[in-house]
């Protein structure tokens, strides 16, 4: 587990349903504060296992954290791609520094990139280049 701690950052209390609550996708969570998460050393189960990419790599700058780039970068059930969720408050994040850094990477590593922004969804794949 990363050094890492989510401190004030709670974007992903927005995006994800936390079935022990109740508490559906898209909505804040009852627990969110300015400070982070009210529970968070009894935080439910499912939010306990959620690690994002800036978490999970110490190597990302600050800049790139999730409440500041407005994008949260996690694993798709399959651990085989990855789900991009963009901040449908700033619907650009994606497109301007530093959320754009994430793009390029991730495609190298993972196909197909999904990419979630409020109601609007779209798979990206590589491009494969014939030899």
């Amino acid at each position: 587990m990363s050094e890492r701690q989510c401190g004030e950052c709670t974007i992903c209390c927005w995006f994800f349903a936390v079935p022990e609550t109740g508490k559906p996708t898209s909505q804040w969570c009852g627990q969110r504060t300015e400070q982070g998460c009210a529970v968070h050393e009894t935080r439910p189960r499912s939010c306990r296992n959620f690690q994002c990419f800036w978490l999970l790599e110490p190597g990302f700058p600050e800049e790139m954290r999730p409440d500041r780039c407005g994008v949260v970068v996690s694993f798709n059930e399959d651990h085989a791609s990855v789900v991009v969720h963009v901040d449908p408050d700033r619907p650009d994040s994606l497109a301007e520094e530093p959320g754009s850094w994430w793009m390029e990477p991730l495609l190298n590593a993972y196909d197909p990139v999904c990419v979630v922004c409020g109601d609007d969804r779209m798979v990206v794949r590589r491009e494969i280049v014939p030899s």
